[in-house]
């Protein structure tokens, strides 16, 4: 028997991908479903009509209202929930129909929780409660072409929309949506994965969008909620520039009481932080940040941007200040431990009554009180999942190991994974702090094991009929084994894979590098030969990072690459290949000659040497020095060009310097400066190199031949500032033994050291993790003439 509570409506097109998943979320309600469909020509209508939805057809008319609208009317039940195909229930649906019939009859609109995916990652999602839900024949309607709005006509039910009614409802576009304040918040959890990168790649619904957009703002100039959005999908078609104009003009007329007024500031401030114009940023959230006091994303955004500004005490104090948002539920954590702060906000509408004041659903506070800035459970906002929680602890725990403070780093990506165990970066940072803090590979994998058990067994406890003391084999310790591998330490993570995680899902290629970086070429070969069979047959569809393991794998093993690999290569690529391995083939002498195709020597050389890049590249990252040198020095054999190997022995450097072989690439770039002129890059990383040594005077002619040659440099010109306030400093500690009491020396050295630690925060330097830190150690002054430490 069909339910009269609840209908469902959706406006469709093309969906045949969703609609089945979406309607198969909503069986078990029985309810009716109006299906609007604009213009299908693939399978939609026929699998709404399978799940016994009343298929409407229309006309597509670049107006998402009209197309809402269309079956509003028909509905038989009190209540109508809108939807997209591309939504789908994760809970709450029994909650709903539990709930409906006790919420007070004052009420006519509810808000949802839906959690729109726009990565495949953990972390990768916006939450947002907008007005999804409301009862039927009370004069509600949707008003405008895209991004429609639920606005209420009264009586006449006319679809005016009245100014400064309006509540946002997008339902198109996931991140836009405005948020209710007031509407109590309905038991009922959906997914959005319509706008994943995979999905806007295609560019249709951005494209689409736009143009509905600039419809409506030729209808309407400068209305700020359209300039808004389309700040929005500029983003998403990629224009950052264009993004920011829309959100500069759209935030100058958008009014304070906006409803989508703070994710406007969330989205123009991440768009000027992109752009690298923090000072604009600081300023923008400096404000904004205190007028949404519990608006967590706003004090991660503006961490990130002190920390880019080098102020990285006042950094750390605001990503803090995000972890106190989550004391008030704001979407940000869907998890079972939070359903009942949820179901706490749920019960303002079953107690609502009729009193001064009620409609704003806050028992005990005056009307007044209500319409000053909120407090924590009084807003709701559109959010980034984990800006409360594991993403902000991840942020202090890379600050507290940045300034020193090891055993604090480790308390808090600790923290990240009691928040979201599957949390990548807070695994790869407990991970890489502790290898800092000097433990051994052993050690370090005992302490991600047991803390992967204590949190899983938390987890455990609170799913029903479980023992949380049993930790299986067949728990996924996939996070532990890249935590471990992305440290450098590949033989504990390749152990791992043969013991506790026997059942973790590796593939195959991740497999084969961490076998070449642990130095077990050997095994690898084996390795290709037992399990690559099929991979190997079907070579044209590897990645050129697989292809160039599969080709150090034989090449490190002394043999040549099979020429079904070789055959398998892009035509223009085969003869680079043969020549690679030719050359590598210790008992061939190498003569470069015109092909038969007609492919001069020149060009085969060409393409040889772009091959070797990618190889040498891999090589280098898997720490396989000997064989870098080989195919190194055989390149350059090939080519008389002096002025060619001086740029490919630069471009060389920089690779091994990014992987931490500093000194090595330090002594390869001195040799080509003996030799020549280093582009602005080389230079740079000389530079750096220098001041890692304490040599602030050359570091600063360096950084400064840098920005001779790239005045936009702004690595370079941090350094040179740097360098200036390290020499500046040195002279007043020299003044300073002979005038030991000269206050104003005194003076000016407390206020430069102050300077020099704001600059020195500034992220110019290289980053260098637990694995480039590793090859630091084990550096060889002359990488051509030593191997790595296996």
């Amino acid at each position: 028997m069909q339910n009269r509570l609840l209908g469902i409506h959706m406006i469709v097109q093309n969906e045949e991908h969703h609609l089945a998943r979406c309607l198969d979320s909503f069986k078990p309600m029985g309810s009716e479903c109006f299906i609007t469909d604009t213009g299908s020509t693939d399978r939609t209508p026929e699998i709404a009509r399978h799940y016994g939805a009343t298929v409407l057809h229309a006309r597509w008319e670049d107006d998402f209202a009209h197309a809402r609208n269309i079956s509003l009317p028909l509905a038989s039940t009190e209540w109508i929930l809108c939807l997209d195909a591309d939504e789908y229930v994760i809970q709450g649906l029994e909650e709903l129909l539990d709930y409906l019939p006790k919420v007070h009859k004052s009420v006519s609109r509810l808000r949802i929780t839906i959690e729109n995916r726009i990565g495949e990652g953990t972390g990768e999602s916006v939450i947002f409660q907008p007005v999804r839900l409301f009862r039927a024949h009370q004069g509600y309607r949707y008003a405008g072409r895209i991004h429609e709005q639920l606005v209420r006509g009264g009586a006449k039910d006319d679809g005016k929309q009245e100014e400064g009614a309006l509540e946002i409802n997008d339902s198109s576009t996931r991140e836009e949506d405005g948020i209710a304040e007031h509407e109590p918040l309905a038991p009922l959890c959906l997914v959005h994965d319509g706008y994943l990168p995979s999905t806007i790649a295609l560019g249709h619904k951005p494209l689409r969008n736009l143009k509905l957009l600039q419809l409506e703002l030729a209808d309407r100039p400068g209305q700020p909620f359209h300039l808004y959005n389309v700040g929005v999908t500029y983003c998403q078609l990629g224009n950052i520039e264009q993004a920011a104009e829309a959100f500069t003009e759209s935030f100058l007329h958008t009014p304070l009481q906006a409803p989508y007024r703070s994710t406007l500031v969330r989205d123009y401030a991440k768009v000027l932080l992109a752009m690298g114009r923090y000072d604009e940023a600081h300023g923008l959230l400096a404000v904004e940040r205190q007028r949404y006091a519990g608006y967590a994303d706003l004090h991660l955004i503006y961490g990130e941007i002190l920390e880019q500004q080098g102020l990285e005490e006042r950094a750390y104090k605001s990503y803090a200040r995000a972890t106190d948002c989550r004391e008030g539920f704001n979407g940000a954590d869907l998890k079972d431990n939070n359903k009942a702060e949820i179901r706490g906000v749920h019960q303002q509408a079953i107690e609502q009554t009729d009193k001064p004041g009620s409609d704003e659903l806050c028992e005990g506070k005056s009307s007044e009180d209500v319409h000053r800035e909120p407090a924590r459970m009084e807003r709701y906002y559109v959010t980034d999942i984990g800006c409360d929680s594991y993403k902000a602890y991840t942020a202090m725990g890379r600050l507290a190991q940045k300034r020193g403070f090891l055993q604090e780093s480790a308390h808090l990506y600790s923290l990240a994974l009691g928040s979201e165990i599957t949390y990548a970066p807070a695994w790869t940072g407990l991970a890489d702090v502790l290898q800092q803090s000097g433990e051994t590979d052993e050690s370090i994998t005992e302490t991600l094991l047991a803390r992967w058990k204590e949190i899983s067994k938390k987890e455990r406890s609170k799913e029903e009929d479980s023992d949380p003391s049993v930790i299986t084999y067949e728990d996924d310790l996939a996070h532990v084994v890249y935590a471990l591998a992305s440290s450098g330490a590949y033989g504990q993570a390749l152990n791992l894979l043969h013991g506790d995680a026997r059942n973790t899902r590796i593939k195959n290629e991740e497999y084969l590098y961490w076998m070449l970086c642990d130095n077990r070429v050997s095994d690898a070969l084996q390795y290709v030969q037992n399990q690559w069979s099929e991979e190997l047959s079907e070579a044209r569809n590897l990645h050129p990072e697989q292809r160039s393991d599969l080709a150090v794998t034989f090449w490190t093993n002394e043999l040549s690459v099979p020429e079904s690999l070789v055959a398998a290569a892009e035509p223009q690529e085969r003869e680079g290949w043969r020549l690679l391995n030719d050359l590598l083939d210790t008992g061939k002498r190498v003569h470069v000659v015109d092909d038969r195709d007609g492919k001069t020597a020149h060009q085969t050389l060409q393409v040889a040497t772009e091959l070797s890049k990618n190889i040498l590249t891999r090589a280098v990252q898997m720490g396989q020095l000997a064989f870098v040198r080989k195919l190194y020095e055989k390149m350059a054999s090939t080519n008389p060009e002096h002025d060619e190997n001086d740029v490919h022995s630069q471009w060389l450097a920089a690779v091994l310097y990014r992987q931490g072989y500093t000194m090595a690439a330090a002594d390869l770039l001195i040799q080509c400066m003996s030799q020549g002129d280093l582009d602005a890059e080389s230079l740079f990383y000389l530079g750096e190199a220098v001041y890692a040594k304490g040599h602030y005077n050359q570091a600063l002619i360096l950084f400064q031949q840098v920005l001779e040659k790239d005045s936009e440099q702004r690595q370079a010109r941090a350094g040179a500032a740097v360098c200036y306030m390290r020499l500046a400093l040195e002279v007043i500690r020299q003044e300073r033994t002979r005038s030991p009491a000269d206050k104003v020396l005194l003076a000016q050295q407390t206020v430069l050291e102050q300077q020099l630690r704001t600059a020195e925060g500034i992220p110019w330097r290289t980053v260098f993790r637990a694995k480039e830190r590793r090859n630091q150690l084990a550096d060889q002054a002359h990488f051509i003439m030593h191997d790595r430490e296996g």
